[in-house]
């Protein structure tokens, strides 16, 4: 907004909202719900034309055309948005140890200031982000289904979700080199029709009252429906599995317990065009952790070991990662928590 690096412009947005939302009891083992929600806002943004750095373009024998591309770092807007949305959903208790619940909506989002207007380099992501100003307010379908159990040695969570965006706005390499330094390949926002879905499953199962075995596993799946390809920045498959074991303590130790870690992220081989792939990677983890009072004091140690083995391994949604630069290794850890 100000200084010598030029991201965001500089603006001003209002926004103002009002919902009703309401739930129903069909019966002990059925509830509905719904709501509704209208907003509307106004965005400002002043334009703005960077002399400096004409001048060094121009003497780097840039032409008319490329030294107004990048010089003029925003440009001035008013935008008014306004839209309705609204949700549907149900929750089904068959019995007390289990719940189904489904909801179904139409969500809308203005875009922001930085997806209007944005133009120059971003730092912390090492690439060159250019706003456009034809983005229209995002607008999607989406459902999600989910199913719980709990009972003595078994926690089961599975969830679900789809959605349609008619304009999604996401953040796309161009496949274009910036000429600005330190900027890299250019990003621009654009809109297009897209299809999510996905889903979450969560595990425990209790072995005995000390011994339990966890399981988290993630995954999403994206279509840019009208180029064919997937997402910029998709994340892979994701999975976690833990081994814990808890206990209570002796003398000042009131409890512990350790568990190890295997978390296994697949390789990502859907990408964007002028995006790369990402190879996949195992890490083991060991955490240990301990509950301690003497006397009064009462204070909490935590030892942690990630990536044991110090494997090396890309994340592909790292601004790391177009660097090439792997993510730490393995890392040792102690804490101490003292509360007050």
């Amino acid at each position: 907004m100000g200084g010598y690096s030029f991201l965001m412009p500089d603006f001003e947005r209002y926004t103002a909202g009002a919902y009703a939302a309401t739930s129903y009891k069909v019966s002990p083992k059925l509830m509905l719900t719904g709501g509704v929600r209208f907003d509307s806002g106004k965005l400002n943004i002043r334009g703005f034309y960077d002399d400096t750095l004409a001048d060094f373009l121009q003497l780097g024998g840039y032409d008319a055309d490329d030294v107004w591309y990048y010089a003029q770092r925003a440009d001035a807007l008013r935008k008014n948005f306004h839209s309705f949305s609204g949700a549907l959903g149900a929750v089904y208790d068959p019995n007390r140890l289990s719940s189904l619940k489904i909801n179904i909506g139409r969500s809308f989002r203005f875009p922001t200031a930085n997806e209007l207007a944005s133009n120059g380099v971003h730092h912390g992501a090492f690439r060159h982000e250019k706003g456009n100003n034809s983005l229209k307010p995002e607008t999607g379908w989406q459902y999600d289904l989910g199913y719980s159990l709990k009972n003595r040695r078994l926690n089961l969570s599975i969830n679900h979700f789809a959605s349609y965006f008619p304009n999604y706005i996401y953040l796309n390499p161009t496949g274009q080199w910036s000429v600005l330094p330190h900027a890299g390949q250019i990003y621009e926002y654009t809109q297009s029709r897209v299809f999510l879905a996905g889903g979450e499953l969560e595990a425990a199962y209790r072995f005995t009252e000390n011994l339990l075995l966890s399981a988290n596993w993630e995954y999403v799946y994206n279509r840019n429906i009208d180029n064919g390809y997937p997402l910029p920045f998709s994340p892979p498959v994701d999975m976690l599995l833990a081994l814990i074991y808890s206990n209570h303590g002796k003398g000042p130790l009131i409890q512990y317990s350790a568990s190890l870690e295997n978390q296994t992220v697949f390789a990502q081989n859907r990408i964007a065009n002028n995006e790369e792939k990402t190879l996949g990677t195992s890490l083991i983890n060991l955490l240990c952790s301990m509950n301690w009072k003497v006397g009064d004091f009462r204070f909490f140690t935590d030892f942690q070991v990630q990536n044991i083995f110090d494997t090396p391994f890309y994340n592909h949604l790292s601004y790391y990662r177009k660097l090439n630069i792997p993510e730490p290794g393995r890392n040792i850890q102690f804490i101490l928590k003292i509360p007050f």
